[in-house]
């Protein structure tokens, strides 16, 4: 106590938050597939190669029941009930469009990181899978939630494009019991990703990671090459490795949790995420953004993920071999353009960067007409199809 009260003293207020917010938060949020396809043989036996994998106990959300975890989806304009009571108090009518969408579906996870199947929370377009298209997988940024994506699913929805935005393993709302999750490791939201592929979308997916996320896309594209047709990178954290407080007494590790989940700080860095903070930066969207954090066993988790140690992968960077876009808002004040954006661009050589005007650090949430539309550009691989879907999209949303 007596030396965080020493760091309180030594910085502004305002410094000491910029680095909970940056640091705390994974470094600065790091708390800080092959080309011809999968084949049905693959898909059959890719999961089991190597390793075993757990059998499904009964299942249940911490601290929430859920009966039968694949009609989890709510019925009758109610929220499902995995999601905390303070979903109620929220007034943005994405958020809540979305949140009556969510689902919940078994997902296999090898022995080494869970007992049983991991109960794993998703929403999705109302778009019939192709057979020739490829899926968006959506992964949000560091301690979010798949809401985050609320304004970009509905954009790609009204352009006729399958995309799924699921709650990586330790946030969200996706299952994390104690007795169920022995790890929320790099290596173990690698391994959950890699099976909700293979069991659910079942089939290779255009990777899109904001801000963490970018990074949990990274290490997918490198690992597990075969599962990733293209990569989009949206204002993504790739070049700060680590998890902050790794191997710090429990009581900091457990003050660093309780200050991260405090609503000041996330006030704070709700204002400082966007470019126009005053349209978007609310109350309403500081809620929406803590929501995951008043579920149990978040905490826990949180302090799993430091205690592994975090992501290494700024030196790997160079190795990535998948089409990349890279998207970045212009006025991100979380993650410097000019010293991160550009770097993506010379360590990945088959990238491009596309500049997202008067945006910070969320894209998908501050410009997501636009957002949608060069996704269905790069996904299309059509300078037409961009502004085909930009005009479509702007007409009906203005965003």
């Amino acid at each position: 106590l007596v030396s965080v009260t020493s760091i309180m003293f030594v910085w502004s207020a305002e410094r000491l938050l910029v680095v909970l917010c940056c640091t705390l938060l994974a470094a600065p949020h790091a708390f800080a597939f092959a080309p011809g396809g999968i084949n049905t043989d693959m898909l059959a036996t890719a999961r089991h190669q190597g390793t075993s994998f757990a059998r499904r106990p009964p299942m249940r959300l911490s601290g929430h029941r859920v009966t039968g975890l694949r009609d989890a989806k709510c019925t009758g304009g109610a929220f499902p009930d995995f999601l905390p009571k303070e979903m109620e108090e929220v007034e943005d009518p994405a958020c809540i469009a979305m949140a009556k969408k969510l689902q919940v579906v078994d997902v296999s996870m090898p022995t080494e990181f869970a007992t049983g199947n991991v109960g794993t929370c998703f929403a999705k377009t109302d778009v019939p899978s192709s057979p020739d298209g490829h899926p968006l997988l959506l992964l949000h940024g560091f301690d979010s939630s798949c809401l985050e994506w609320r304004r970009l699913l509905p954009e790609l929805e009204k352009q006729g494009q399958e995309a799924w935005a699921v709650d990586i393993l330790g946030w969200g709302f996706t299952q994390r019991d104690e007795s169920l999750v022995q790890s929320f490791s790099p290596e173990a939201k690698r391994a959950h990703l890699r099976s909700f592929i293979l069991e659910h979308i079942k089939k290779p997916v255009v990777l899109v990671g904001a801000s963490l996320g970018g990074t949990v896309a990274i290490d997918m594209a490198l690992n597990h090459p075969e599962l990733v047709e293209k990569l989009v990178l949206v204002d993504a954290q790739g070049y700060i490795d680590g998890a902050a407080m790794t191997g710090q007494p429990a009581f900091m590790q457990r003050f660093g949790v309780n200050v991260l989940k405090s609503k000041p700080l996330r006030m704070f860095a709700n204002k400082i995420a966007y470019a126009d903070p005053d349209r978007f930066g609310t109350e309403d969207a500081m809620r929406i953004g803590r929501l995951h954090c008043l579920t149990d066993g978040w905490d826990n988790a949180m302090i799993s993920f430091m205690n592994s140690g975090g992501y290494f992968l700024s030196e790997r960077v160079k190795e990535v071999k998948k089409d990349t876009l890279v998207l970045w808002g212009r006025q991100d004040k979380i993650l410097d353009p000019k010293q991160y954006a550009e770097r993506f661009i010379e360590d990945i050589p088959t990238s491009r960067l596309e500049w997202v005007d008067d945006c910070g650090h969320v894209p998908h949430l501050e410009k997501a007409a636009s957002t949608a539309a060069s996704l269905i550009s790069y996904v299309k691989g059509s300078r037409q199809g961009q502004e085909q879907a930009a005009a479509v999209s702007d007409a009906t949303s203005g965003a």
